[in-house]
């Protein structure tokens, strides 16, 4: 079984707030030339209308994804954008329940709002995670102020998805904020709170290493960077023992399911470890 743990459902039948070209130029804004953002919202806007859901399942099959975490972004403290919605992915999942699994996506710097809003998503939606992206959300995932809503996930027990990346997609993003230590305090006061660092950590690949590695409940996902794979310190994961922790992901529709499985099919990995990477560990982690 493969299953890809994030997976944006950018689609026709998706949600955007205020409405795909807004979207697309509040989020562009630092381009600065108009006629460029404007070019660029257009582009945006394509990456929902040239496709409907049934071409993501469709998408699914001919690489062999047999499931897929499908994630909104929540964009409204900054951009006062959402880029699908936590009732499209419940309704979505509620269509296709054998392939899509829901994750809630929240904005955290709306404080009691997002705590509330994450409860609703888990408990009446069926969300089964919480999607973050702190360089375009811009939160430090390290500030205390966000506590309550890591102790709501981890009451709820979900897993909590972060970009812990640099940020390329999005002009004006900040990269500081994508750096994995800053999961580290969150880790040490909630021991049980389920973590997935997104993206292999680029750059920051042997810091990633050391969260993984040392917090029993911090895993890494292999998503957006199979291209630079030879850069992840894979011997490391494997000599600590934490091949259980890695998880596939592809980031469809910004990478083909196909490029990111050509890229895990490449890794010097043995091939049972390759098995866990596709499937094994996420079923494991979500209990499916």
């Amino acid at each position: 079984m493969i299953i890809d743990v994030h997976v944006h459902p950018f689609c026709r039948e998706a949600t955007v707030l205020p409405d795909y070209q807004e979207a697309g130029r509040r989020l562009l804004a630092p381009l600065g030339n108009p006629a460029t953002i404007e070019q660029a919202a257009q582009g945006f806007a394509g990456l929902f209308t040239q496709r409907s859901l049934k071409d993501i399942l469709n998408a699914m099959d001919q690489a062999q994804v047999d499931k897929a975490c499908i994630v909104p972004m929540d964009l409204r403290f900054k951009y006062g954008v959402q880029l699908v919605t936590n009732q499209d992915v419940g309704r979505m999942a509620k269509e296709h329940p054998d392939r899509f699994i829901p994750f809630a996506g929240l904005d955290p710097s709306l404080g009691r709002l997002a705590v509330d809003e994450l409860v609703f998503a888990v408990k009446e939606l069926g969300c089964r995670g919480l999607k973050l992206v702190p360089p375009l959300q811009f939160f430090d995932f390290s500030d205390p102020k966000f506590d309550p809503l890591w102790q709501t996930a981890e009451d709820l027990d979900i897993l909590v998805w972060t970009h812990t990346a640099h940020q390329r997609s999005i002009p004006g993003s900040d990269a500081r904020y994508g750096h994995p230590m800053l999961i580290e305090p969150v880790a040490l006061k909630h021991p049980r709170l389920k973590i997935v660092l997104g993206h292999c950590g680029f750059p920051w690949v042997w810091e990633t290493w050391s969260v993984v590695v040392r917090h029993p409940h911090v895993y890494l996902d292999v998503s957006a960077y199979p291209h630079l794979y030879n850069h992840v310190p894979w011997d490391a994961y494997l000599k600590s023992g934490v091949e259980d922790k890695i998880l596939f992901a592809s980031d469809f529709p910004l990478l083909s399911f196909e490029a990111t499985l050509n890229g895990v099919a490449g890794l010097p990995i043995p091939p049972e470890v390759r098995d866990k990477i596709l499937g094994q560990n996420a079923a494991r982690l979500l209990g499916l």
